[in-house]
């Protein structure tokens, strides 16, 4: 799909492991699998050249987009593929196909968007989408480049000045990303994608009053939206707002109980310092969706806290055998090690000694 936001930012989680097995700062978890739904400004469509360059599309591409938006996309394709082949420098179509052709290459969805760009520089689509392409590829200077060509041609456009700031982020620049991320919510005040994206990059900066409110406000928009609400948790978790989390969390969880969302809510919960509650939701994680990967790792760190070092060395090989290149693998072999270790000297069952005072 045609998609103006981009990347996610991960945030290092605080939460300590389990006193009884040693070790750093836990791993954090990955971000949400299911990404929000995009609102409609950015949704395949969105920015579309025929509205944003005054341009009458041509009908094979006006039948495409109609098909695309019926959910049949091989038709769509077609659609878009003999527009090309009638006008080979119909923009439209090339920004919309390239879009499609994405996911399995790159390489052709980029000639799209520049094929598209060559015939109508600052297409909002294409610029778009070929932005998201080249941050991906670390090409920083020529996706603002790109971005800030598109953005004089369409000043109200959100979407590019969300884009932009991600950019410039990524780049390191944090007053030119603040100014514009602050652009694009306003220009686009009721979008949750928009104050999620400028709340995930103040956390980064740790910011994170402002980046709490900007995730309240996402918060509040999302209308129900799972994703959003998985991602506001997720973000809020990073800045240690736990119990905020735990609030939106309840919500999600109330709308869909999946093993992701209870992991969320765990991590929540232990840096609220509720430690059965956290326990309970790792535990009906793993019952929900035993191939759930980071259910297993965190549920490893409770069981090391009850200093249970076999059922630890368990759920760190079960992490280890759903996800062998997740990346939490170095730590579930270390504390693996740790707790065969507890094993061999005859550590007893139950929680770790508190440490003796000095």
């Amino acid at each position: 799909m045609i998609q103006g936001f981009a990347r996610s930012v991960v945030v290092v989680s605080v939460l300590s492991f389990a006193a009884g097995c040693g070790g750093g700062p836990e791993p954090v978890t990955e971000p949400p699998k299911t990404p929000p739904t995009l609102p409609p400004s950015m949704k395949l469509g969105g920015g579309e050249g025929p509205k944003a360059e005054a341009r009458k599309p041509s009908a094979d591409f006006a039948r495409g987009k109609a098909a695309l938006e019926q959910g049949n996309e091989p038709g769509a394709r077609a659609a878009f593929e003999a527009a090309i082949a009638k006008d080979a420098n119909d923009p439209d179509a090339h920004a919309y196909l390239g879009a499609m052709v994405e996911k399995n290459d790159k390489a052709a969805a980029e000639k799209h968007y520049r094929a598209a760009l060559a015939t109508v520089p600052g297409h909002e689509a294409a610029t778009l989408n070929l932005s998201a392409l080249l941050m991906d590829a670390n090409k920083l200077d020529e996706a603002i480049e790109a971005l800030k060509a598109s953005a004089e041609k369409h000043g109200d456009s959100a979407a590019l000045k969300l884009n932009l700031g991600l950019a410039l982020a990524a780049k390191g620049d944090e007053p030119g990303a603040t100014a514009v991320l602050g652009e694009a919510v306003k220009l686009a005040p009721k979008d949750p994608m928009g104050h999620l994206t400028f709340g995930q990059v103040l956390g980064k900066w740790k910011k994170n009053d402002a980046a709490k409110e900007e995730l309240l406000k996402a918060e509040k928009l999302a209308n129900g939206d799972v994703g959003v609400l998985a991602s506001v948790g997720f973000e809020l978790k990073n800045i240690g707002a736990f119990a905020d989390c735990v609030r939106v969390l309840d919500g999600t969880i109330d709308k869909k109980d999946a093993a992701e969302l209870r992991t969320y809510r765990a991590l929540c919960k232990l840096g609220a310092q509720d430690k059965p509650g956290a326990q309970a939701d790792l535990e009906a994680a793993v019952a929900k969706d035993p191939k759930y990967g980071p259910a297993h790792f965190y549920l490893g760190g409770r069981h090391a806290e009850a200093g249970k070092w076999k059922e630890v060395v368990t759920s760190y090989e079960t992490y280890l055998k759903l996800e062998p290149d997740g990346p939490m693998r170095k730590a579930a072999e270390e504390r693996i090690k740790l707790a065969k270790e507890k094993q061999k000297g005859g550590a007893k069952t139950g929680p770790a000694p508190a440490p003796k005072k000095k």
